[in-house]
């Protein structure tokens, strides 16, 4: 016994570290050209209409696209579309066919304007006068209708109802009122619609509440919701590519996109995407290879609403939503670069090359996404290169930025951290308690020991490298001392245990945060100190992403949580931040209302004008700011690492050849051109390059 421990030991370890080089020599040795990225947010399906989470994303990413993307620069460019083109038709009603017949002499008379209003051509249909302009917007039509005497000019009126049945309803209602011209006509799932009349309206929803009360239907609801001069309904017309195929070899035509649509705007879909698609007045599909989507109203991020991936019809149109959980969100179809191999839960997710794929197929055999319980396993993972890619925990920053092993990219991430209060509770109701949190709280000390100086403080709802971000909005400081004179003010005073105390009341709450997620914990970790100090009890409690999302998010059932959003350049805000978006399974969880910056958001979705937009986008971020219905804490550096030299990408030039470069990073992130990403070593067994077409 004492001889093996002497001796048999020593060799034992030599033998399993042998054992151990043989291993990873052999791993090596039979890599495949392919990229593995290691990851701990495992997906809950893969459906880009019903799916919102990032690790859904990342995946879906490669698997299915869009008709718009962004390029390496964020500028706004094709995928499955061939080239698309903006145009509005402003539509202003008038008394009779004589005075509309006036108002286009009017503007005939006016032509020397038409270019600045980018006026293309004005035409008469019985009262109405049609105007066709080049470019979206509510400007130009304004001047335009300031030609004219509004006392011709018949108002609009929009009515909203709210009803069961709406469809029927409305039928029903126009059986039983057909003198009542409708001029258009919109429905909100089947819980509500909206009508376009042409006059005040008044009367119009006086027969629509007799109407309804005469079907006994005691809790529907009518009343004008909107009026206007005219109507201005922008027009984008996609002609799609001819040479994309579904990774079953079928055809992609503009059925998937008309379908798309009609699968968001589906109650039982439950689309998270829905509101981006909510002024769509209706979408044409003339032939297989264009779609014409008319919406009701001006739209700015109209196009950035076109990135939505599109999903099958000859697959799941006529299927329920069930069969999409048993037969697609597990095993999806898309038209990308890489197609759906397996899934084995907990463990891994592989996509493999699509040879089929219409820009030529992808260098890399396939992609793995290996799912690992923490931080530190996905560290161990790279480390002994079982995974090719990490996206670097703060802490580890420093050690590898002299490593000449890896190459490190690191630009400011698109996303910020907060603590959101639910605002139904009492308790956060006050903006003086949510403001002194914010100084109660050690922004500056958080980054320097959870980021490890690898961020900036948050001053908002956009990161501070967004162009229409406001620069003027300052982080609010911590000081403890006025911390406590607006717990003070508010009258929250300390108790005998030291918490404080309004109305027999103790100011304490629960903190809820995802599990696998260190720098939440942390941060929850010294959010519940911070206040601590202040006289607030924080309970901090940890679930199981799965559970934090269904459970808590989504049913609304918490007091604070800690997360993140991750956002591209876009200044449209609706789904998070507006009144009509914080009910169950929407985004705005924490209850936030501002009739001001309700306003702000449907005017900025109107505008198309940069210098407007940046204003108004700034206005919207100082008062949600001034609001705190976050405590917004930080806005990190992404920093990613590969090994050195294990990649190189060989791209098109755009002149009808290929370029070879190291992987390099764009405004986009550092993996926009991974379909041209391949392996040195396999230089030679690439499939064959051919030309790819615009």
């Amino acid at each position: 016994m004492i001889r093996f421990f002497v001796y048999g030991i020593p060799v034992l370890l030599v033998a399993l570290l042998v054992a151990s080089f043989v291993t990873v020599a052999s791993f090596s040795t039979d890599r495949k050209n392919e990229l593995t990225i290691g990851s701990i947010g495992e997906p809950t399906k893969l459906n880009p209409i019903q799916s919102a989470e990032s690790g859904a994303s990342e995946v879906e990413g490669f698997v299915f696209e869009a008709l718009l993307q962004y390029d390496a620069n964020l500028e706004i460019t094709t995928q499955l579309a061939k080239s698309f083109t903006l145009s509005q038709t402003t539509t202003v009603f008038f008394q009779d066919p004589a005075a509309a017949a006036a108002a286009l002499q009017l503007v005939e008379a006016a032509r020397p304007s038409w270019s600045a209003w980018s006026l293309q051509a004005a035409r008469t249909d019985g009262q109405r006068l049609l105007l066709d302009l080049t470019l979206p917007g509510m400007e130009a039509s304004a001047k335009i209708f300031s030609l004219f005497d509004p006392k011709t000019a018949l108002p609009l009126a929009t009515l909203r109802v709210e009803t069961e049945k709406a469809r029927a309803t409305l039928e029903d209602f126009q059986k039983a009122n057909p003198d009542i011209a409708i001029e258009r006509s919109w429905f909100d799932y089947d819980a509500a619609f909206e009508i376009t009349v042409a006059g005040e309206g008044t009367s119009v929803e006086e027969r629509l509440k007799k109407f309804l009360t005469g079907t006994g239907n005691a809790q529907a609801t009518a009343a004008v919701s909107e009026t206007r001069n005219f109507l201005a309904e922008p027009l984008v017309h996609f002609v799609l590519r001819d040479d994309v195929r579904w990774h079953d070899g079928a055809p992609f035509t503009s059925r998937d996109v008309a379908f798309t649509y009609r699968a968001i705007m589906d109650e039982t879909v439950a689309s998270p995407r829905k509101p981006d698609f909510d002024l769509i007045q209706k979408i044409e599909t003339p032939n297989p290879y264009e779609a014409l989507v008319t919406y009701r109203k001006p739209y700015s991020p109209a196009l950035n609403s076109w990135m939505m991936p599109l999903i099958p019809a000859h697959i799941l149109e006529d299927k329920p939503a069930s069969w999409w959980a048993d037969n697609f969100n597990r095993n999806p179809i898309g038209t990308g670069p890489f197609k759906f191999s397996r899934w084995k839960t907990n463990e891994s997710l592989r996509l493999v090359r699509n040879d089929d794929y219409y820009q030529g197929p992808p260098w890399l055999e396939g992609i793995v996404f290996r799912y690992l319980p923490d931080p530190i396993s996905i560290r161990l993972a790279f480390m002994t290169r079982q995974t090719d890619f990490w996206g670097v925990s703060p802490w580890a920053v420093s050690s590898l930025l002299n490593d000449s092993r890896f190459q490190i990219f690191r630009y400011p991430a698109n996303s910020y951290e907060y603590v959101g209060w639910n605002l139904r509770n009492p308790l956060f109701q006050d903006v003086r308690v949510r403001t002194a949190f914010a100084h109660a709280v050690n922004g500056p000390q958080m980054i320097e020991f959870i980021l490890y100086g690898n961020g900036v403080q948050s001053n908002g709802i956009f990161p501070p490298h967004f162009w229409f971000s406001n620069p003027e909005i300052k982080p609010i400081p911590y000081d403890p001392a006025a911390a406590a004179r607006l717990l003070d003010e508010a009258g929250w005073k300390p108790g005998p245990d030291g918490i404080r105390v309004k109305d027999g009341k103790r100011m304490a709450f629960t903190l809820i945060v995802n599990q696998a997620n260190e720098v939440r914990k942390d941060i929850a970790t010294l959010v519940q100190d911070n206040l601590r100090s202040l006289g607030v009890e924080v309970n901090v409690e940890i679930y199981e992403w799965a559970v934090f999302i269904s459970r808590f998010i989504n049913k609304l059932e918490f007091e604070a949580t800690v997360l993140g959003w991750s956002t591209g350049p876009d200044f449209d805000v609706y789904q998070v931040w507006h009144s009509s978006q914080s009910n169950p399974e929407q985004l705005n969880f924490v209850g936030y209302k501002n009739p001001r910056v309700d306003t702000l958001i449907e005017q900025i979705r109107q505008e198309y004008n940069p210098a407007t937009i940046k204003a108004m986008a700034g206005e919207i971020q100082k008062l949600i700011f001034e609001d705190q219905p976050y405590l917004f804490l930080f806005v990190p550096n992404s920093t990613s690492v590969i090994w050195k030299d294990s990649f190189r990408i060989c791209r098109p030039d755009g002149k009808g050849g290929f370029m070879d470069t190291p992987v390099e990073v764009t405004k986009a992130g550092w993996t926009y051109y991974m379909q041209w990403f391949y392996r040195p070593e396999f230089a030679g067994k690439l499939p064959p390059k051919r030309e790819v077409r615009p």
